[in-house]
């Protein structure tokens, strides 16, 4: 991107950050072709592509207040975009091999055999994951939400990198243990989770 450009989103982040609606627009008109060609070229759905462009702009809404102006903002919408088709790749293969897991378990005598679907099984796992401590969590959303590594969490929380991978294997521990207490097994965890 040249300087121009740099130095024009920089002011239409400065009047974002005050509230105004026509820099968003602006900011809107400029990036979202990019960000839904971004997106359609890992989906492959249009449907799909539209909602990571929405997603992405309503993040940039809600956090207008916090953004920083010396940061790029294209960097910034771009990282947001390939963290929400990380999450929309990662939900679409929960619930292909939640399908598939159920499909090839569907005799044997467990939960999921009383038409435990994903939705409540989504509902058990988050619930699991609202159990963690504050900090487990953190790292966990981290890593599954926003897929970072352990060494960008690291960084961004300032522990080593040793602290995360403890830190995630307890919430996967912690997580397979709540799944487990509503007799889903640890194979459809793995499976599903990880």
């Amino acid at each position: 991107m040249d300087q121009g450009n740099r130095y024009q989103d920089k002011d239409l982040v400065v009047q974002l950050k005050s509230n105004s609606s026509s820099a968003f627009q602006a900011l809107f008109e400029k990036y979202s072709q990019r960000i839904y060609r971004f997106s359609l070229g890992y989906l492959k759905s249009t449907q799909e592509a539209e909602e990571i462009v929405q997603d992405v702009f309503l993040r940039v809404w809600k956090a207008r207040e916090e953004l920083l102006v010396e940061r790029s903002f294209e960097s910034y919408l771009f990282t947001i975009a390939k963290n929400t088709i990380l999450n929309t790749i990662r939900k679409a293969n929960y619930e292909k091999a939640y399908l598939e897991y159920s499909s090839l378990h569907s005799n044997k005598n467990s939960l999921l055999d009383e038409e435990l679907d994903f939705k409540e099984l989504d509902r058990i796992y988050r619930r699991a994951i609202e159990k963690l401590p504050a900090r487990r969590k953190e790292v966990y959303r981290l890593s599954r939400d926003n897929g970072l590594s352990n060494r960008e969490i690291a960084n961004e929380l300032g522990i080593s990198v040793k602290t995360v991978e403890n830190q995630m294997t307890a919430a996967l521990s912690a997580i397979k243990k709540e799944l487990l207490s509503y007799g889903i097994s640890g194979g459809i965890f793995f499976e599903l989770f990880l």
